[in-house]
């Protein structure tokens, strides 16, 4: 039956409708994703195109379905915030492009006809490219250009069949992608096609076949894939787009200069999207520095679905398809945001997942870093208690033995490294860690997001906190009064040393007035101040 939709006074885009569509384009993608991600010249976490763009669309199709009533531009904008939200990696936010270009358009259609789908491919291509600072053709911006132009020129020409549209803009989308190793040097050297232009191409096949009401077509085509022999080369090859961190995030209630934050991510790293919508914006970025960007970031809004992937640490491991054989005794693996903070942990021998409070890390990020570590045994720091419950997932995924020490704060988690010996004896050093955690006692100042009822206490929204071992101990109007009344009660167990992690949030002269203060009240305490630069809390401190 075909889907080709009448005169609609209130818009054509139910979200009924786009449901099955979007569903045929995401079975179509699924049975496709291991082949277009085989045509990635480069083997590193930012290259699974299929995957990530299949990752695109099942958001969108999590967004339609748990909003079955909503049409015209209010479905459009609900696929184009998800699609936005759920973007993994370069393609996935530019796919998320791609269909926000064409929902732009479709949102305030009243038919679904040759003519309005011409000019969806056309939105989809001019979104796409907007989001790119500097376009290379060769890749799925040219497919989706090459597409809208077809799809155009049919509609020009007199024609006004939709499905016959559609037909068209795949048939070009497919020559665009067989033409893609010509425009870029890379791809005809690796002998592959553009991954990401194929994907595009097969998402344009299931949607003309879903218009017309037919099954997708599953017979594969000859789009070229690497064999075997190709990957190691490929790897020689990638040294350079296998730089640094692929770095991702979304900045939610955004507020600043966007231009400004633009400027300064595309200075700070490579293969750089900055996608704004509405109060929030999209960022991908290549860089040596994650916790650098996702720290500058944190100052614009609230932070939220953080990815970070070492693409030079798992370049090689991924060509040939399996991790390096263990060749230590002991290794660690930690949970941390701030770039400060990454560096503490990596000097005293860990390995860091990008990831915390707002951003928790997945279970894969935590098996990767223990492949990473090369050791037999592993112990895992999450540093916060919303991510011990993945870590403890890891044991049962990994062939090393692994250990979850419980800390619930980054700073714990320094402290817990000070017992961290690579050469010692696992059961020893996994005890000495416990040791230390069970002895110390941690506090967080941050910001409450929302009007509450704590403990008796009201916190207004804005007002700042103060967190002893999880317990609300201080509500003030300034950061600094939530850290003085937090010190207060840090020190009624007569510490022997109190380090002060100063985050995002908190000035150096502030923090040099908390360790005044922490001397006023009692002189013997060893004090230690350290630049963590993490995100959300402006000040952890541990007692010991």
């Amino acid at each position: 039956m075909s889907r080709t939709a009448e005169h609609r006074e209130d818009g054509v885009l139910p979200t009924s409708e786009l449901k099955v569509v979007v569903g045929a384009a995401y079975a179509a993608l699924k049975l496709r994703a291991a082949k277009i991600d085989a045509l990635n010249v480069y083997p590193v976490p930012d290259g699974d195109t299929g995957t990530n763009m299949l990752l695109t669309l099942r958001s969108v199709m999590e967004a339609v379905a748990a909003s079955p009533d909503l049409r015209g531009e209010d479905a459009a904008k609900a696929v184009s915030r998800a699609a936005l939200m759920g973007a993994r990696g370069n393609s996935g936010v530019i796919l998320s492009q791609i269909l926000r270009g064409a929902c732009e358009k479709l949102g305030h259609a009243t038919s679904l006809d040759a003519k309005t789908l011409a000019e969806a491919l056309g939105g989809a291509k001019e979104r796409a490219y907007s989001a790119v600072r500097e376009p290379v053709e060769g890749t799925m911006l040219s497919v989706v250009k090459d597409a809208a132009a077809a799809a155009q020129a049919f509609v020009e020409g007199g024609k006004s069949d939709p499905v016959e549209v559609l037909r068209e803009a795949a048939r070009a989308a497919h020559e665009s992608v067989r033409r893609t190793p010509e425009l870029l040097r890379v791809l005809r050297e690796a002998g592959v096609v553009d991954a990401g232009g194929y994907g595009v191409a097969v998402i344009l096949d299931s949607l003309r076949a879903s218009l017309a009401g037919e099954a997708p077509d599953l017979e594969d085509d000859d789009e070229s894939v690497p064999d075997e022999d190709l990957l190691r080369d490929k790897v020689e090859h990638s040294a350079e787009e296998a730089w640094g961190y692929c770095t991702e995030f979304v900045v939610s209630g955004f507020s600043g200069d966007p231009d400004e934050f633009a400027s300064w991510i595309h200075d700070v790293g490579k293969s750089v999207l900055v996608i704004p919508d509405e109060d929030l914006v999209k960022v991908h970025l290549h860089t040596q520095d994650p916790g650098g960007a996702i720290s500058y970031a944190g100052s614009f809004g609230r932070l939220s679905g953080v990815k970070v992937d070492d693409m030079e640490a798992q370049t090689r491991a991924r060509a040939d398809h399996e991790d390096a054989a263990p060749t230590s005794e002991l290794g660690v693996v930690v949970a941390s945001r701030g770039s400060g903070n990454r560096a503490f942990f990596e000097g005293m021998g860990a390995v860091v997942v990008e990831g915390g409070q707002g951003a928790n890390p997945s279970t894969e990020d935590f098996v990767r870093a223990v492949a990473q570590t090369g050791a037999r045994s592993v112990i895992l720091l999450p540093n916060n208690k919303n991510v011990v419950p993945t870590a403890e997932q890891v044991a049962g995924l990994v062939d090393v033995g692994v250990e979850v020490v419980p800390t619930h704060t980054i700073v714990a988690g320094l402290a817990a490294m000070v017992g961290y010996d690579a050469e010692g004896e696992p059961e020893e050093v996994i005890e000495e860690m416990r040791d230390i955690v069970s002895g110390l006692r941690c506090g967080e100042v941050t910001q409450a997001v929302r009007e509450a009822r704590v403990s008796g206490r009201e916190v207004p929204e804005g007002a700042y906190i103060g967190l002893l071992d999880g317990e609300l101990v201080a509500v003030e109007q300034g950061v600094e009064d939530a850290a003085m009344r937090l010190v207060e009660r840090m020190l009624e167990e007569g510490p022997d040393v109190v380090t002060l992690l100063r985050g995002y949030g908190m000035d150096e002269g502030s923090a040099r007035k908390v360790a005044e203060r922490i001397r006023s009240l009692d002189g013997s305490v060893e004090i230690e101040v350290k630049d963590g630069g993490q995100p959300l809390y402006p000040l952890q401190m541990v007692a010991e």
